[in-house]
């Protein structure tokens, strides 16, 4: 038995503990899943914001020349705007339809791109004109007249290239109406609404353009935060850097249903797993019990059935039996064994009873003064004790219960109070009527109750520690009793009791 019982214990913990580690690690990997998810849509949120800002920096007033007054000519992926010496690359042009002059009036720029064929001028005209156009930018720039040229040497791959225009489109944009990070601040914010975050303008020192917002995760699983590199103006490598602090909070939040079923899962399988030791804790100790309680019967019948075969074979003695003293006292011991054995019986008769049934109650009204004084008069007290009782009642006696069940209440009382304590003991008892209820108390002045087994003392086939002979005769069943019949009454049983000074028992019936 105790050997399955270990087998049954290790197997529930194994599988309790392999469940929880299983739903533990779903709830983490669903958690960084939903994490994902939250990163994914404040990076969408970002780059709306993007979006939407240089939606509204477009309309606003320019700075440089309409689109129709200028354009470049590009052949190649590979431009330079310093040095215009060749076909390939990006040239800065002059004004269509018009002279020199008009453009020196000017004091921006713009951009445009156009498509040229090489073959569709002839390669003197285009020469003569690039070196025009030249000198007619350098006089322009050197008075100071239109914005600073700028030099750009791209080289993207095939995918960016359909980007270009794009690209560009950003480069004039930043030069009609500059970056102005609070005003991007204010719209990332309706955006993100209660998220923490933080922006900053970067300049980029490496020598590779990067054309595309670039996304990364720092920080723990637990307390993560991102950072998000959009490049507004690609070909000066300018970014806004925006940080944004993931709150784990709103994640939870979104895992709520999930994480409740996990956890009431757990705990459901956690006190399963309690509620299976406990009944097998309790069957172990009900099993205990049996032992101990067969062990006590055997001993207790044992007694007086050797006394009784003691008696008998003293009436089997003709010569014996003409002593009538003798004769008195082998039936005053005769009477008082069968009584106690008729008392054990009577008790296991009435709690096996109480397991399968109500107790049966036979409720009238009595004098329970005068029931009280019968009992202790007719009370055997032993031998060997120095038995001191005292009564008290309340001006009312007259109560309504089960007589013969209330003297039996009282007369468990007195014999465990008499039982458990030395050579000589002092009983109080109280009968108090008041309020509609009655109020009995059975105090002593004996060995008292540790207050260990305090909780125990009102248990089936319990028997205290403490006991002054172990001899003593008994099967644990006497306060047991006391409470099913209290219970009976639908009353209340409590205990107030000091190792080594007494105890005290109260009981309250309703009336």
């Amino acid at each position: 038995m105790e050997q399955r019982i270990k087998i049954v214990w290790i197997f529930s913990i194994a599988s309790i503990l392999l469940i929880t580690c299983g739903q533990v690690y779903w709830l983490r990997n669903q958690y960084q899943y939903m994490n994902d998810e939250q990163i994914n849509d404040i990076y969408d949120c970002i780059l709306q914001t993007t979006q939407q800002y240089d939606s509204i920096r477009t309309p606003q007033p320019k700075k440089v020349l309409s689109n129709t007054n200028m354009f470049f000519y590009h052949l190649s992926k590979s431009i330079d705007l310093e040095k215009r010496t060749t076909i390939d690359e990006l040239i800065l042009g002059v004004l269509k339809g018009r002279d020199l002059e008009s453009l020196g009036q000017k004091n921006t720029e713009t951009l445009k791109i156009e498509q040229q064929d090489s073959a569709s001028t002839d390669d003197k005209e285009r020469e003569a004109k690039r070196r025009e156009w030249a000198l007619a930018l350098d006089t322009l720039l050197s008075e100071e007249r239109l914005i600073a040229k700028d030099s750009f040497k791209i080289n993207m791959s095939d995918k960016d290239a359909p980007n270009l225009n794009s690209i560009i489109n950003l480069y004039r944009l930043e030069l009609d109406v500059p970056f102005a990070l609070q005003q991007f601040d204010s719209l990332l914010a309706i955006r993100l609404d209660e998220q923490t975050f933080t922006t900053h303008l970067v300049v980029s020192e490496d020598s590779i353009y990067q054309w595309n917002a670039e996304l990364k995760r720092q920080g723990t699983l637990f307390n993560p935060y991102i950072e998000v590199m959009y490049p507004y103006n690609p070909l000066k490598r300018q970014f806004v850097l925006v940080s944004v602090k993931v709150s784990p909070h709103v994640v939870l939040v979104r895992m709520g249903w999930q994480l409740v079923g996990s956890t009431c899962l757990i705990f459901l399988l956690g006190f399963c797993l309690l509620f299976q030791i406990k009944t097998i804790l309790k069957q172990r100790r009900i099993d205990e019990l049996r032992k101990s309680f067969v062990n006590t019967m055997i001993h207790e019948l044992k007694r007086p059935v050797q006394v009784l075969k003691m008696c008998i074979a003293f009436l089997n003695d003709k010569s014996m039996r003409t002593d009538e003293k003798a004769m008195d006292e082998v039936i005053h011991d005769s009477m008082s064994e069968l009584d106690n054995l008729s008392a054990y019986l009577s008790k296991l008769r009435d709690m096996t009873r109480a397991d399968d049934e109500h107790t049966q109650l036979s409720v009238r009204t009595f004098d329970i003064k005068t029931s009280l004084e019968k009992l202790v008069r007719l009370y055997h007290v032993p031998e060997d004790k120095d038995v001191a009782i005292e009564t008290h009642f309340s001006s009312e006696t007259l109560v309504t219960a089960d007589p013969v069940h209330v003297s039996n209440i009282i007369s468990n009382l007195i014999e465990n109070a008499v039982k458990y304590s030395g050579k000589s003991v002092h009983i109080v008892v109280d009968c108090l009527l008041q309020d509609h209820q009655l109020t009995i108390r059975v105090s002593d002045d004996g060995i008292g109750i540790p207050v260990s087994e305090q909780n125990r003392v009102f248990d089936k086939f319990y028997r205290g520690s403490n006991l002054p002979d172990r001899s003593l005769p008994g099967i644990g069943l006497g306060l047991s009793y006391v409470k099913l019949l209290v219970e009976a009454h639908h009353g209340s049983i409590s205990l107030n009791s000091q190792a080594g000074k007494g105890t005290m028992i109260e009981i309250n019936i309703p009336q």
